[in-house]
């Protein structure tokens, strides 16, 4: 064997032996900030409200009541909430009552483990089933790489330290693109609809490129899933004789007015642990309409720049590059957290299924992600009310409005870094298609 062939061997050897002690040191830090953090004895983490109102639902009792809420709180665990919360005035998506039903059946300690595995399962199941679209093998670096990656996302951390179902709906987003790559129209259509039921403003936007692409049996499907799934949590109501619906909808009012903790204004004090756009914006403009309307606006110009690099090739090709864009623009308009910045994992795959002639894109989109492998908008703000950061940088106008929210203007940066790829697609620059999804 020539000298240069044994040197690409030791280098790639080298590449491997590298990338496999960077996985062992991410699968340290997941098992330390995900499940561990999880444990941390409490009686409130976001599994908590879908569980208290899906015991309710399963009584047959008003789940959208909050003395009720309050009281069944009290009986099972042994809490008592402040009338004044918002998290006694909640209103969750109806077919969710129906999906967490299995959980709530449970006493509170038991349900607990049960979701942390479901949440563990869930996120085996995001790296599989894109693993599975990108066709990684174990023998090449950027399999190891794709690892590893997905392991010190620190929104994966997040989402299951704090029991969030952004890791479950992560999931069957995932699995439901493999699917409909893999032509299985109804099962990918079961997949999103249970994903919408959970959080629609996540799924929704996926299905957005198959409403383009006429997968109209894969929407069909989804549509009827999650409308099933609303009736059966009415008609459980209706059975029972209860009228649950004035109380959800003052529920919906009495969070938009008094939920501070979703704020995107100063009136959060942790508002930066938000990533829409809507919370640099107000920091620039000091007014929530304007941040609004600036928000929505730069949504809808990038999701009609998609939309139209989308419908320009009407193809199978590039599916998970236009998925991955599509997920990351998803972030911006609307209400998010840094949990729900675990659908980075798309373009994260897409950035390493070596795309062809796309390289220079792909890296960096991948740069740009790198920063979400820490929680920064956490740390900083820890750091400030620590004393760490002068008071003088704190204070400044460059701190609110730029480094604060750094994270939002990074997915804002990847955003139009995929975009641009998707646009060198429609010129034609590639020579054959990205991975196909059906592998």
């Amino acid at each position: 064997m020539p000298p240069t062939s044994n040197s690409a061997n030791s280098m790639q050897n080298g590449r491997r032996i590298v990338l496999a002690i960077l996985l062992l040191l991410a699968a340290a830090e997941f098992v330390v900030r995900a499940p561990v953090r999880y444990l941390h004895p409490t009686n409130w983490n976001d599994l908590a409200q879908y569980y208290a109102t899906s015991r309710l639902w399963l009584r047959g009792q008003n789940f959208a009541d909050a003395d009720k809420f309050t009281a069944m709180w009290r009986d099972e665990v042994g809490e008592t909430l402040s009338p004044n919360t918002a998290r006694m005035h909640i209103a969750p998506p109806p077919g969710a009552l129906v999906l967490f039903a299995p959980i709530a059946a449970l006493p509170w300690p038991a349900s607990k483990l049960v979701w942390l595995a479901a949440l563990l399962a869930g996120f085996v199941a995001t790296v599989g089933s894109l693993w599975r679209i990108a066709g990684f093998s174990l023998t090449e670096p950027r399999a190891l790489g794709f690892l590893a990656a997905c392991v010190a996302l620190a929104p994966f951390h997040t989402g299951i330290a704090s029991g969030n179902q952004t890791i479950v709906v992560v999931a069957l987003c995932a699995f439901g693109i493999w699917a409909a790559g893999a032509r299985s129209d109804m099962i990918a259509g079961l997949c999103f609809g249970a994903a919408c039921s959970l959080k629609p403003h996540i799924a929704a936007f996926l299905l957005l490129y198959y409403l383009l692409q006429r997968r109209w049996r894969l929407l069909f499907t989804a549509a009827t899933f999650t409308t099933m799934l609303v009736l059966l949590a009415a008609a459980r109501m209706q059975f029972a004789g209860v009228s649950w619906l004035p109380d959800y909808l003052n529920n919906i009012r009495f969070g938009a007015a008094h939920n501070r903790i979703d704020d995107f204004t100063t009136a959060n004090p942790i508002r930066f642990m938000l990533i829409n756009l809507q919370v640099p914006f107000f920091s620039f403009t000091h007014s929530a309409k304007t941040a609004n309307l600036l928000a929505f606006s730069v949504g809808v110009v990038l999701i009609l720049a998609w939309i139209f690099f989308v419908v320009r090739r009407q193809s199978r090709e590039f599916e998970l590059l236009s998925l991955a864009t599509i997920a990351v623009i998803g972030l911006l308009p609307l209400y998010h957290r840094l949990y729900d910045a675990s659908v980075l994992a798309i373009p994260v795959c897409w950035c390493l299924s070596r795309p062809k002639n796309l390289t220079h894109i792909a890296n960096a989109a991948l740069l740009l992600m790198a920063p979400f492998l820490v929680p920064g908008a956490a740390v900083l703000q820890q750091a400030v009310r620590q004393g760490r950061v002068p008071e003088a940088w704190a204070a400044s106008w460059w701190w609110d409005r730029l480094v604060m929210p750094h994270q939002t203007w990074l997915l804002l940066s990847v955003s139009l870094v995929l975009l641009y790829g998707m646009a060198k697609r429609n010129q034609g620059v590639l020579e054959r298609p990205d991975e196909q999804l059906s592998r």
